[in-house]
């Protein structure tokens, strides 16, 4: 009788309880809802808990990542739970900052690796950690296939949602994001906001903060973009979504907390 490798069985045994947990958890309770009505509905309830996600800037955004560390801070503002984030350089976040994506400072454990070698090991260890919300790890260097395959199951086994932020360093920034096992890969930018009409004011105000929110790539699903309004003071995460427009004019704004710029449309 031919004798079964014990690591074999073992992995085994751990895909048939991924997919065993993957069957047996709710619709609601299997997504992180974003808050923003359009993108939920495009992502089927919200992003998929127990997976990697993986977000980008743009320009001189790529360096800082600012823009999608508040994107996804505001995210997790929704959800309860400890958040673990993780850098294998010193940390740059700010309290004021988490608080303006409506994250309490007191539900994030702060984590830096002794090098950014050591970011990988530190995230598949934390992803299997029961009882977390999220890990978010700071990546000056993108992961290899293999690896985020690794964290991807890491993920899954601990039911630990990854935050991946990429921030290249100077000699990478230009260079696209290589294939990667993430179920979703995002790209946070921002647009030139408008200037409010005021026939009484020489030099109009600023408009609010626009967004563009970009839907890369998902695994078993379309990518799409969003252009959304992010008016200042508010509560967590409930950006304004101003109302789609039309012919060169704006509709009258919904009752709505999300006011939509530019309608959410998958990309070919």
């Amino acid at each position: 009788m031919k004798r079964h490798d014990p690591d074999t069985i073992l992995l085994l045994r751990e895909q048939i309880a991924r997919i065993e947990r993957h069957h047996g958890a709710s619709g609601a309770g299997r997504r992180l809802a974003t808050g923003l009505d359009d993108l939920d509905d495009h992502l089927k309830g919200g992003l998929l808990r127990g997976a990697l996600h993986e977000f980008c800037g743009v320009r001189q955004d790529r360096a800082l990542c600012a823009r999608p560390a508040h994107f996804a801070a505001s995210i997790l503002a929704r959800h309860p739970g400890q958040i673990v984030w993780l850098s294998g350089t010193p940390l740059d976040l700010h309290a004021d900052g988490l608080h303006a994506a409506g994250l309490s400072p007191g539900r994030v454990i702060c984590v830096e690796a002794a090098s950014s070698g050591e970011v990988p090991a530190l995230c598949e260890d934390i992803l299997r950690e029961k009882g977390l919300l999220a890990l978010v790890a700071e990546l000056d260097t993108p992961l290899t296939l293999t690896t985020s395959r690794r964290l991807q199951l890491a993920a899954e086994t601990g039911r630990v949602t990854g935050f991946l932020l990429h921030r290249p360093a100077h000699r990478q920034r230009d260079r696209p994001l290589p294939p990667s096992a993430c179920h979703t890969r995002w790209r946070i930018s921002s647009e030139p906001s408008i200037l409010p009409f005021s026939p009484t004011a020489l030099i109009p105000p600023p408009g609010p903060p626009r967004r563009r929110v970009e839907l890369l790539r998902q695994r078993a699903g379309r990518p799409a973009s969003w252009l959304f309004e992010v008016p200042e003071h508010d509560t967590p995460y409930s950006v304004s979504l101003a109302s789609p427009v039309a012919n060169r004019s704006v509709a009258s704004p919904s009752s709505r907390h999300l006011h939509v710029v530019g309608a959410g449309a998958a990309l070919p």
